[in-house]
């Protein structure tokens, strides 16, 4: 069996199916026993019903090897927006509660219903119920691409942002688990939740807001510190517009392989988990296809691996670590890309997006942006948008309710700079009193060679059974995860690497 394929996390083959359930699967029956439990809020029931196909149908794919379970579709008023909340619920029940979440600027919808990956990171409703669990997700009523400013005025729509922040993922998490003890007609023992990415935010703002929510969370590449270093992004583009000269591929390829060839080369880079400590400049008059490196060259990589800084050197946040293939040609994956035939780089969607929010303009591009700009977009940034931050590191209400947290992060992170996690984690361990206050609930893992969410990179990264085994563990068992076993696929699936990471 390729790694992939191993899913499951837990035993199913006790499992019975609740008694009377299938007579509880009605539109007006769940809807009165909703409204009873959320007495000020506005719910409706779309839609109920039974699959006992053992697959589920989506457009030109098809996931097989469900079990038999009952979907709910629930469509709820956030004031002028309305939010669509699924949950699959399995008729064979383990008494447990999933909450699923998005990426990006999206925090779940139907283009998240996939067949289950065990080397892909974040749960989902499939994975859920393949695993006897009642999960949940919401589109928080942002179903367009982007939907944070009004298309009349241009200004922000804080109650969509609110939705996407904190506000839909919290509900979820209670109507979610409403439902499940509404079918099921007993109550829910435990709670897990885990996302990566704009998902991994998701799972940091429930820990640090609605400690009562879930019992056990897992935030892998966690995109916290949302105003700061998404509009990164931008920060490669602004130092090439500001020098006028454009840093080609071939040239930024060479920094980076040089800089990997420092320590021994790519393969011990990625077993690697200290910063390279590496000088573009010993590189200057190294020739290359596009031209010699030039003095302009390792000036511009090094502000750019630097990371965002103020004109008197003054760092705003981090930047990619040498040797990190953070940047792509082509494809628009990665903290920017370069556009063929066209070879100006262009960022990020999610970076001009997100900077048209700060700029509260729906049209900007900020192709053109410069280091000066930049700094007054960040600090504009900083300043008015600091409530979606996802950065606040007093968790004591989510550890003294019980709440036990892992946060994973991949060194070799295209697209979020792996150092803002490792200051988050620092930052925690100083509001909480020190490192031995957070491993009595909270445990990072730094992986050497990880990418995205995803264990098919450069280096192998924690898989969603291995991940959720030992947060289980840890909430109902008291055992404390120790080292975790990490795996490397190839694109066919196939395993090329797997060994044992110890948490920060």
């Amino acid at each position: 069996m390729k790694e992939k394929d191993k899913f499951l996390f837990y035993d199913t083959t006790t499992l019975e199916e609740t008694v009377g359930l299938r007579e509880r699967v009605q539109t007006t029956y769940i809807q009165s026993r909703l409204q009873e439990r959320f007495l000020n809020e506005t719910i409706r029931v779309k839609s109920a019903s039974i699959n006992d196909t053992g697959k589920y149908a989506k457009l030109l794919s098809t996931i097989k090897g469900l079990p038999h379970y009952c979907s709910i579709k629930l469509e709820h008023s956030t004031g002028r927006h309305t939010e669509c909340i699924t949950i699959w619920s399995p008729l064979a029940w383990n008494d447990r509660f999933l909450g699923t979440a998005g990426g990006g600027t999206g925090t779940g919808g139907d283009t998240y219903i996939t067949k289950p990956n065990n080397t892909s990171r974040g749960l989902t409703l499939p994975k859920a119920v393949c695993n006897g669990f009642t999960g949940a997700m919401t589109d928080a009523g942002n179903t367009r691409m982007e939907w944070a400013l009004d298309k009349k005025t241009g200004g922000l729509d804080w109650e969509r942002i609110e939705n996407w922040r904190a506000r839909s993922t919290h509900f979820m998490s209670l109507v979610g688990k409403a439902v499940a003890e509404i079918l099921h007609e007993r109550p829910v023992r435990y709670s897990y939740l885990h996302g990566g990415s704009g998902g991994g935010r998701q799972s940091m703002v429930e820990a640090q807001e609605f400690p009562h929510d879930y019992d056990g969370i897992w935030a892998s590449c966690p995109a916290i510190n949302w105003n700061k270093f998404v509009l990164g992004g931008l920060w490669p583009i602004a130092v090439m517009n500001s020098y006028g000269h454009v840093l080609s591929p071939r040239k930024i390829k060479y920094f980076l392989t040089a800089a990997q060839n420092s320590v021994g080369g790519a393969q011990a880079y990625y077993r690697r988990g200290e910063r390279v400590d590496f000088d573009a400049n010993s590189v200057v008059g190294d020739r290359t296809k596009d031209g010699p490196i030039t003095e302009v060259d390792a000036e511009i990589m090094t502000k750019i691996w630097s990371g965002p800084r103020r004109e008197n050197g003054e760092p705003l946040w981090h930047g990619f670590r040498p040797g990190v293939l953070f940047w792509n040609v082509f494809i628009p994956i990665g903290a920017f890309y370069y556009s063929l035939p066209r070879k100006k780089p262009k960022p990020f969607i999610i970076s001009k997006h997100f900077a048209r929010w700060v700029a509260k303009n729906p049209k900007q591009t900020f192709e053109d942006i410069t280091m000066e700009a930049y700094v007054k977009l960040f600090d504009q940034s900083v300043s008015e948008l600091a409530v979606i931050g996802a950065d606040k590191t007093d968790l004591t209400a989510f550890a003294e309710a019980g709440g036990k947290l892992i946060i994973d992060h991949g060194i070799d992170d295209p697209l979020i700079p792996v150092d803002g996690t490792i200051d988050y984690y620092e930052k925690l361990c100083e509001a909480m009193g020190g490192k031995a206050r957070v491993d009595s609930f909270s445990r990072l893992y730094i992986t050497p060679g990880d990418g995205h969410g995803s264990c098919n990179w450069h280096g192998p990264g924690i898989t969603e059974s291995d991940g959720m085994r030992a947060l289980i563990d840890w909430v109902e068992k008291g055992i404390p995860p120790g080292a975790l076993r990490v795996v490397q696929v190839d694109r066919n699936g196939k395993t090329i690497c797997e060994r044992m990471q110890v948490s920060y």
